[in-house]
């Protein structure tokens, strides 16, 4: 029985008002005293009270929960039974997946097969339930080395994962003993391979995200183009899904005489497991949650509204689990059917199908626009136009005949071909379309990471700006669009304008990566975009996707400080470890400068990226010493290479630069003989922070160089547990012998240094 009405939807916001307070405190506790401030003229003091007191026990849960003690497991190697709680993944010669050991602890499990035949073996026999013994270690994930990255602890988090398990052997794996769940499991990659079977290989993988919610294989250029869109919420299961799945069953058994009783009774077993077929995901559980719960109390004539239905299930997916706040797909899923249901008396005025449709559209796209930007930094102007177009076309047709055509392979295969045919056609051609959409840049607004109070001023706005023309319609429509983009323009301001000047190093891995951005957005330079070494490999070993730095590190890391465009990107040197990005820096940015050495000769790799230049109508400058620039306060200075300089480490540009009222030296790969020949041709250089040169080899760093330049402050830009041995023990004793402060990526992940009129402290990713 309700205590007040509302009382579920209230105790969800205070909920989130405790965990925002938990962990931005100020602005925590100034949205709670508003909230709370706004409901003494609306609720009884009892009301009030109870409020206050989930407030703090929510608090109370948060702090016990999150300050929970995790164990930095041994070095040492470990033999252990585990038990594969579902299919695990093969890409190339990684095996990866879910296990669980013999304390019933969840492990994110990863194995490097040493065969192809091994591999072979693997995948015929691992299934969930399966038990093997392995000899590995256990590691912690690892959080994030660059800012605004993604969190992989934290997501494994989402799953009540915390430790990680990288085997080295795999043996003596046995059947163990199936449950329920692993046999549910088994009918469910029965089904992928039954699609996978029937259906093309660019379309089986958006059937098996509809009925499976397995989204995996999707061509990426298609998958870039949904994400980029807002249409990748079309292929996640929710509740569309088990409204269209529970109607049809709810039927049928009426029409072969089940009573409505029994139907009910047979509804709530179902969609317990139709979670489990659907992949478990944030949106599946919500949906069916929210559907069982309506269902389960309508046996008493309670009828349970569907948005205390949302606030139940939100309610207790936290106490469950609070770190599954974290997911995106769980505040996604939440936060647009809290929007829409909120807003349905005004989505029921509007007459007709094609308005209709426009209303949901807008409200689906604005009451997640401040979510995507926290995490994704970007949006697409034409969104909601597409989902008008893409958004009907799943609803009324793919989803459905997937259905069917599901159904008729299971049942009647030879009866499955015209509807195969139809549904290839319904998502291949709107496919191609979005990719050709997404190649225009112009329709993606790119506004970076906005800080905490900005998200918070994007809902509240978007909430008053909702209650404003609900009220008044479009008789207010100017000052309600001034409320919308206040936030927009604030963030505007926050990140391109900010008169705060940064210096980065990004963690690229062995590599080098320099951010710098001038302060009122009076430029933006990268110098080097990193880059793998690609070694001849077996087929069988490739990966599907190989890993980039600049797709999955350097872009991400541009995009959430807001950047599209880099005035100047200068590749000190031809080694693909600092020029191999170049290509996706390229094409996920405006590019209006590109500075290479003026050397006599180019590696290929060089080459291959001024072609690059030249075709995206890139100005391209050869650089060597004399050149400058300034930009304001700031000033630039090549000091190497000699012009036409044979190509080699020490044929790097060399930039001396004077930002944030220090004097910095980005040396490139230079060694020994680079370093002599600048310190003859400039025997009073002598700088605060030095970028030491070719990742801190012995080659590099003498001592008569750190004698004549004389740094208060290094950075070495290395790999973690590189193959070379940097940065080298001597350097690091010369560093320290002259009392300089020494920072590396591989220690430390990122450093950044800011000013606004001098440079303050390094940040760094990973605290010492």
């Amino acid at each position: 029985m309700k205590i007040f009405p509302g009382v579920f939807v209230y105790i969800s916001i205070v909920t989130i008002l405790s965990f925002l307070t938990y962990h931005y405190f100020q602005v925590g506790i100034f949205a709670t005293v508003v909230f709370f401030h706004i409901l003494h003229y609306k609720l009884h003091l009892k009301s009030i009270y109870i409020l206050l007191a989930s407030f703090f026990l929510a608090l109370f849960y948060f702090h016990i929960q999150f300050e929970k003690s995790i164990e930095t497991p041994s070095d040492q190697e470990q033999a252990m039974l585990i038990s594969f709680a579902e299919y695990p993944s093969f890409d190339g010669n990684k095996l990866s997946g879910t296990v669980v050991d013999q304390q019933g602890k969840k492990l994110a499990f990863s194995f490097y097969g040493n065969t192809k035949r091994q591999m072979d073996k693997l995948k015929q026999i691992l299934q969930p339930g399966i038990t093997c013994h392995v000899i590995g270690k256990l590691e912690l994930p690892p959080e994030p080395r660059n800012p605004n990255a993604f969190n992989y602890r934290q997501y494994l988090q989402t799953q009540k994962i915390n430790y990680l398990f990288k085997a080295k052997s795999i043996s003596d794996c046995s059947v163990g003993e199936k449950t329920v769940y692993h046999h549910l499991l088994h009918i469910r990659n029965t089904g992928i391979d039954r699609i996978n079977e029937h259906f093309p290989a660019h379309i089986a993988p958006f059937i098996n995200a509809l009925l499976f919610g397995h989204d995996e294989n999707i061509d990426p250029s298609v998958e870039e183009a949904y994400q980029t869109l807002g249409l990748s919420h079309l292929l996640a299961i929710s509740g569309l899904h088990v409204t269209i799945i529970s109607t049809f069953l709810y039927m049928i058994l009426l029409k072969i005489g089940v009573t409505k009783e029994k139907v009910r009774l047979i509804l709530l077993i179902f969609l317990p497991v139709y979670c489990v077929l659907g992949g478990a995901a944030p949106s599946v559980i919500r949906s069916v949650f929210m559907a069982w719960l309506i269902l389960y109390l309508s046996k008493w004539r309670k009828l349970l509204s569907s948005v205390d239905a949302l606030s139940i299930s939100f309610i207790i997916y936290v106490l469950i689990n609070p770190y599954i706040i974290y997911h995106v797909g769980f505040q996604l899923s939440y936060i647009v059917t809290a929007g829409l249901l909120l807003s349905k008396s005004l989505i029921q005025q509007i007459q007709g199908f094609f308005k209709n449709g426009l209303a949901v559209s807008i409200i689906s796209q604005v009451i997640s626009l401040p979510i995507l930007l926290a995490n994704f930094y970007e949006f697409s102007l034409i969104s909601f136009l597409l989902n008008i177009l893409f958004v009907p076309l799943y609803s009324i047709f793919v989803l459905p005949l997937s259905f069917i055509a599901y159904f008729l392979i299971l049942s009647f295969p030879s009866l499955s071909g015209p509807f195969v045919s139809l549904l290839t056609f319904l998502i291949e051609y709107p496919n191609k379309f979005a990719v050709w959409i997404n190649g225009f840049d112009h329709f993606s607004v790119v506004l970076g990471k906005p800080p905490t109070i900005i998200v918070i001023l994007f809902f509240i706005c978007i909430i008053l700006c909702f209650i404003l023309f609900e009220q008044f319609r479009f008789n207010k429509i100017k000052p309600i669009l001034f409320i919308f983009i206040c936030p927009f323009i604030l963030q505007i301001l926050f990140m391109k304008y900010s008169p705060i000047g940064e210096v980065t190093f990004i963690d690229v891995g062995q590599g080098d990566c320099i951010f710098i951005r001038l302060p009122f957005n009076q430029g933006n330079y990268l110098i080097d975009t990193g880059g793998v070494l690609s070694f001849a490999q077996e087929e069988w070993k490739k990966r599907e996707k190989p890993f980039d730095p600049g797709e999955s590190i350097v872009v991400p890391f541009l995009k959430s400080k807001g950047i599209t465009k880099l005035d100047k990107l200068i590749l000190t040197h031809g080694d693909i470890d600092h020029v191999g990005s170049s290509g996706v820096i390229f094409e996920h940015m405006q590019i209006d400068e590109l500075i290479v050495g003026q050397t006599q000769e180019k590696s290929n790799a060089e080459q291959e990226i001024i072609k690059l230049a030249r075709a995206n109508q890139t100005k391209v400058t050869y650089a060597f010493n004399g050149l400058y620039w300034s930009q304001g306060k700031n000033q630039f200075f090549i000091l190497a290479p000699e012009k036409n300089a044979k190509a080699s480490n020490d044929a790097s540009i060399v930039i001396y630069a004077k930002l944030g009222m220090k004097r910095w030296l980005f040396t490139g790969d230079i060694e020994k003989d680079g370093e002599e020949q600048l310190i003859q041709k400039y025997p009073n250089l002598q700088v605060d922070i030095l970028k030491v040169g070719h990742h801190g080899s012995n080659t590099s760093t003498t001592d008569r160089f750190l004698k004549v330049v004389q740094p208060k402050v290094a950075v070495i830009s290395v790999g973690e547990n590189n193959l070379y041995g940097h940065p080298h023990k001597e350097v690091i004793e010369r560093l320290e012998d002259d009392d300089i402060k020494t920072y590396r990526t591989d220690e430390h992940g990122a450093i950044t240094f800011t000013y606004l009129f001098d440079i303050k402290k390094a940040k760094t990713m990973i605290q010492e």
